[in-house]
């Protein structure tokens, strides 16, 4: 019995032998596996086939990885295409902060470990699954609300529950063989419960995204003081964290749910991806432009970044704090906006770390 093929990946590497050793890891009876021994050549194969998720060498003649990476990232047909680079160089940060500046979502690295390389693929053809349904979705239920959010909670149901019997499976089998366990077993069951908690979120992140973009009634006055004083409670920032708020006992017309969402996000984000020992934030209300800035102190955004980081599913990669997003909060904050007719953007002027400028405020 045929099997139809559900995913094509693209592998990349100037040496015969690593796409055979590569391939044989990674075949199976639902993918088709196209190789190829330059970047040039996998520019070509993206023009004619659609790929699920690309393998590339960073070393390579002619065009490296990087250069493949930076030019996928610059063409809409590609941009979303999830990339793993795999490397002999040294996993030093230098190089792993290239490769998440350029677009890449995660690492292998040479020597593979076989486990940790068929994990990580699964995981990311499954997040290439559920952005390609979403897609369909959104092109068929535009105006149909109640089929999108009974579809977002079907999933969250689907596959949240599996997903915590595997974790909780993991801990039994911890927790009775503990002192039989080698170090390697247990460095893959963390592993294992890492990717779980990983994927649960991006499901939660997909039932919030679909419950919150498409509703564009229930405007109302709002404090931006009060409503940003309710956010901060909720986050409830540490001591080591200083937020400024400036200007900002003005009212303005906007839903009560999304601002205050639109405002967490932000301000999480600002938190969890600072590596200062002190956070600074500030929030300010320009009453002559009507718009609000959030700024924060620190590593910032590469300016060539500024406009991917509100694409679905796009992430500059593991925080400071050594968490990582699901690249969806960036991409429901502009959706939020423009339902409340405002708009999102990232100030790619601002030097001193990063600011997000929300505009077009309409006063109350």
């Amino acid at each position: 019995m045929n099997i139809a093929k559900k995913h094509t990946l693209l592998l990349i590497d100037d040496k015969p032998a690593n796409l055979i050793a590569l391939k044989s890891i990674l075949e199976s009876p639902d993918r088709t596996i196209i190789t190829c021994n330059s970047g040039n050549e996998g520019l070509q194969i993206l023009l004619k086939e659609k790929i699920s998720l690309i393998l590339v060498d960073v070393q390579m003649p002619e065009m490296d990885g990087y250069e493949f990476v930076e030019i996928t990232k610059q063409h809409p047909s590609t941009a979303s295409i999830p990339t793993l680079f795999v490397t002999a160089i040294s996993n030093e940060d230098k190089y792993i902060n290239k490769a998440y500046e350029l677009g890449a979502i995660d690492f292998l690295f040479k020597p593979l470990n076989t486990e940790i390389t068929r994990k990580k693929v699964e995981s990311f053809l499954k997040i290439w699954d559920y952005d390609q349904e979403l897609k369909r979705l959104n092109e068929k239920l535009v105006a149909k609300n109640g089929e999108l959010e009974q579809f977002a909670n079907i999933i969250a149901h689907d596959l949240k529950t599996p997903l915590n019997n595997i974790k909780s499976l993991v801990e039994f089998i911890e927790e009775e063989h503990l002192l039989d366990l080698k170090e390697e077993a247990t460095d893959l069951f963390d592993m294992v419960k890492s990717s779980a908690m990983t994927m649960s979120k991006l499901i939660d992140d997909l039932l919030h995204y679909s419950k919150n973009v498409e509703n564009n009634e229930g405007k109302e006055s709002l404090n931006i003081l009060n409503e940003v004083n309710t956010v901060i409670k909720l986050i409830n920032p540490n001591n080591d964290i200083k937020i400024n708020k400036l200007n900002l006992n003005h009212n303005i017309s906007f839903q009560s749910v999304p601002f205050k969402q639109i405002i967490q996000n932000l301000l999480s984000n600002a938190i969890k991806y600072n590596d200062k020992q002190i956070t600074e934030i500030t929030i300010s209300y320009d009453d002559a432009l009507l718009q609000i800035a959030i700024s924060d102190n620190g590593p910032g955004i590469p300016e060539s970044q500024a406009e991917k980081i509100f694409q679905m599913f796009y992430t500059l990669g593991q925080s400071s704090r050594g968490d990582s997003g699901t690249g969806i909060g960036l991409n429901l904050v502009r959706k939020l906006a423009e339902r409340n007719d405002a708009k999102v953007h990232f100030n790619s002027n601002y030097k001193e770390g990063s600011e997000f400028i929300i505009s077009e405020l309409k006063p109350a």
